[in-house]
């Protein structure tokens, strides 16, 4: 019964072991002559996952996927800033595989995606592109950040004018602290006689305001918080300006630049040819 078994599984191995010496030899001619058209097809051939964007090589060699990746990614990496020349490709920490992508080459510039070099393929952030595809359809003046702005700097100015009668409040605190003096130590009091009524009515007042003014620190902070968060809205719209003008200049609509990236690996490849 074994030896049925080895002989109907026989055939089957042989043939699994032959493809797998056939790439091997395959692959060294292509990295000897520097052909990576070669490796890029042989790799593509050998593993059909690697197609559905799964990114990684053939097992027979992926133990020296970090040598072939290096030695494959500064020719893709020079196609991507010539195809796309707004977009600048930087390593990641320890990662020979993927690289980061950003667009522009400005301070604060936002990353975009990660590029992977075995499969050439570019992966984007969505949230990225949908805000800049939007941006795209706004009319000229307006950001997808402007109702945010409008209630923050609504919020800002409730602030402001509170801390503004700050100074008010301390002066009436003040003349309510010497008319409570005057009480106590004049005992037929502001009006010739000792008025309960009125000093309960000042001290009432002075409470308020006393509490009103431990509001401060409070409202300083919050307003701190809110400037903030002004700063980092108007920011994020000055990089999205500058993303979109960069891609419009080159390409007719975000949905062509997405469309370029979608179409890399072909391109590429094509390239290679």
């Amino acid at each position: 019964m074994d030896k049925n078994n080895q002989t109907l599984l026989q055939p089957d191995l042989v043939n699994q072991i032959h493809n797998k010496v056939t790439f091997l030899n395959q692959f060294e001619l292509a990295i000897i002559n520097n052909q990576l058209y070669e490796m890029y097809s042989l790799i593509r051939e050998n593993n059909a996952e690697l197609q559905e964007k799964i990114q990684s090589l053939p097992l027979i060699v992926s133990d020296l996927q970090p040598l072939i990746s290096r030695y494959l990614a500064p020719n893709l990496i020079r196609f991507v800033q010539k195809t796309l020349p707004f977009l600048f490709v930087e390593p990641l920490n320890n990662d020979f595989d993927n690289y980061a992508v950003f667009i522009g080459d400005w301070w604060n510039h936002r990353e975009i995606g990660t590029l992977n070099v075995i499969s050439s393929v570019m992966s984007v952030d969505e949230k990225i592109i949908n805000e800049l595809k939007i941006t795209e359809q706004l009319p000229s003046g307006e950001t997808i950040n402007d109702d945010k702005i409008q209630e923050i700097n609504k919020n800002i100015e409730g602030l402001q004018e509170f801390l503004s009668d700050n100074t008010k409040r301390k002066l009436e605190l003040q003349v309510i602290e010497d008319q409570l003096e005057e009480l106590k130590t004049n005992k037929s009091g502001l009006f010739g006689r000792n008025d309960k009524s009125t000093k309960e009515s000042l001290e009432k007042k002075q409470e308020l305001l006393q509490a009103t003014q431990k509001r401060v620190p409070d409202v300083e902070k919050k307003l701190g918080v809110h400037e903030a968060e002004l700063l980092a809205l108007e920011k994020e719209n000055a990089l999205r300006q500058l993303e979109l003008q960069s891609i419009v200049a080159e390409f007719n609509s975000i949905e062509d630049f997405v469309g370029q990236i979608n179409r890399l690996p072909d391109s590429y490849l094509k390239s290679l040819k």
